[in-house]
C-alpha cells in the first residue's frame, strides 16, 4: 500500500480532517487497486473520536477481497490493557465479555477497556450500519489485538466450505466506515450504545 497523494490536511474548531489516496499494488508494483480515504478527528470535551471513511476501487479487472481472519480494520493495544495481562476485557453490544464470547462473533461495535498506569480508559470500535456484512464479525484476541473484520469467516465458523471473501468488479467501489472512540473509564462507565445510536 503506497501513499499516492494527500489531497486535504485541514483543521478547525470542532474537527480536523485528513483525505489522501492510496495505491494497492501486487508483488511487481503494479497498481490494482485505489482507495480514497477520509479521516475525521472530533473535538470532544470527554472522548477522542476519529472517523474513518474508505472506498477501495478497482484499477482495471475485478479484485477479491479474500477470506482471512487476519485483520481488516484494527488496532492493537497497549499491553498493559490486555486480557493476557489481567489488565482488561472486551465486551460487544450484546454484553458479552472476554475473548472466547467475543472472537468471530458479529456486533456492530466492541470496547477493550482497562487500566494504564492506574488510570481506567478503554478504546471502541463502531462498524458503521451501512458497512458491507454489517454487523461485522471480531478478530479481537486477549493479546491486544482488536479487529474488525467482515471477511473471516471460515475461522469464525469453524467451517472450511463458506468464503468471506468479496470481489469488486471493474466500475465499482467498496466503502467501510468505522469510528473509534477512546474514552475514559471502564465499558460500563460509557454511553457507548447511545454514541453508537448516534453514528450515522
Amino acid at each position: 500500500m503506497v501513499l499516492g497523494k494527500i489531497d486535504k490536511a485541514q483543521g478547525g474548531d470542532k474537527s480536523g480532517v485528513i483525505e489522501a489516496d492510496f495505491n494497492w499494488n501486487d508483488a511487481e508494483g503494479k497498481t490494482i487497486l485505489r482507495e480514497q480515504r477520509k479521516m475525521t478527528f472530533y473535538d470532544d470535551p470527554t472522548n477522542r473520536i476519529v472517523d474513518i471513511d474508505i472506498t477501495l476501487m478497482p484499477v482495471s479487472g475485478p479484485v477479491t477481497l479474500g477470506d482471512t481472519k487476519e485483520g481488516t480494520f484494527a488496532i492493537r493495544l497497549a499491553d498493559k490493557m490486555t486480557e493476557k495481562a489481567k489488565g482488561g476485557m472486551m465486551t460487544n453490544a450484546a454484553g458479552a465479555t472476554g475473548m472466547k464470547a467475543v472472537w468471530g462473533k458479529p456486533s456492530p461495535w466492541v470496547d477493550y477497556a482497562g487500566s494504564i498506569d492506574g488510570k481506567q480508559v478503554g478504546v471502541a470500535i463502531f462498524d458503521h450500519p451501512d458497512n458491507p456484512k454489517h454487523p461485522t464479525y471480531w478478530h479481537s484476541r486477549d493479546y491486544g489485538l482488536f479487529a474488525a473484520n467482515p471477511f473471516g469467516e471460515r475461522d469464525f465458523f469453524n467451517d472450511k466450505t463458506r468464503n468471506g471473501g468479496l470481489t469488486i468488479e471493474p466500475g465499482k467501489s467498496l466503502r467501510f466506515r468505522y469510528r473509534v472512540v477512546i474514552h475514559p473509564g471502564l465499558t460500563a462507565d460509557t454511553k457507548l450504545a447511545d454514541m453508537y445510536a448516534k453514528y450515522k
